[in-house]
């Protein structure tokens, strides 16, 4: 279904997206930001807290990307969007951190993704319902940056190495990561543990999103200096 604005101006929301969908539908003025992007990571409809979360209007949403939208928070999250594309299986109640272009502050928020299929049960659009929770509270520093404001000194800053070594994985997740460091791809890391290959995806983007990694290579760092791989 194509998208189509509403009369007078007003920008799509989830009910004129999927009008047949009842529930996300109901959520176009929930206080729970709801998101429906594409294959390519573009917004195809949102609500109305998910447009306040971002601090812009539905309507500047629409038809841009996740980096466009996002800034450097993209980085995180579209590896976790890309493996419910290709798995086509939900990831839920992942916490992410991070910095938006149009907010102050480090922003926090818990995200469930789940796919959308067509009739062919292809997975053509995801979504994901978002619940913005409060951030930690900020730490009072003598420090200031040049421009005067406070600099946060938390440790739950997404850049902050202390967070990352203070990060619990599991032992399935340290075992993938294990892997993953060693230079094994999914396809290998299959059959070593006996979980499927979209399971050995979702643990690799859970572990993403846990250690703030950009990239694989972030991951054989992290192994490296908590010695769950030697050199």
């Amino acid at each position: 279904m194509g998208l189509q604005e509403k009369q007078a101006g007003v920008p799509t929301l989830i009910s004129s997206y999927l009008p047949r969908q009842t529930l996300l539908s109901s959520l176009d003025d929930s206080k729970v930001g709801v998101v429906i992007i594409d294959r390519r990571m573009r917004y195809k409809a949102l609500n109305e807290s998910v447009a306040e979360m971002h601090n812009m209007p539905i309507k500047a949403h629409l038809g841009r990307s996740f980096h466009q939208v996002l800034g450097s928070l993209a980085e995180k999250v579209v590896p976790l969007w890309e493996t419910v594309f290709a798995t086509g299986l939900p990831l839920t109640n992942l916490e992410v951190t991070g910095n938006l272009p149009k907010r102050l502050g480090v922003v926090r928020s818990v995200e469930n993704i789940f796919p959308l299929m067509d009739g062919r049960g292809r997975v053509t659009h995801a979504g994901c319902f978002v619940i913005e929770i409060s951030p930690p509270p900020m730490v009072s520093s003598p420090l200031a940056s040049p421009t005067g404001k406070a600099t946060s000194v938390t440790g739950d800053h997404p850049s902050s190495p202390n967070r990352r070594q203070r990060t619990l994985l599991s032992h399935r997740e340290r075992e993938v990561l294990r892997l993953l460091a060693e230079g094994k791809s999914s396809k290998e890391i299959s059959p070593v543990l006996g979980i499927s290959f979209r399971t050995v995806g979702t643990y690799r983007a859970r572990l993403m999103l846990k250690l703030d990694a950009n990239s694989v290579v972030d991951l054989v760092h992290y192994a490296i200096r908590n010695h769950i791989i030697t050199i």
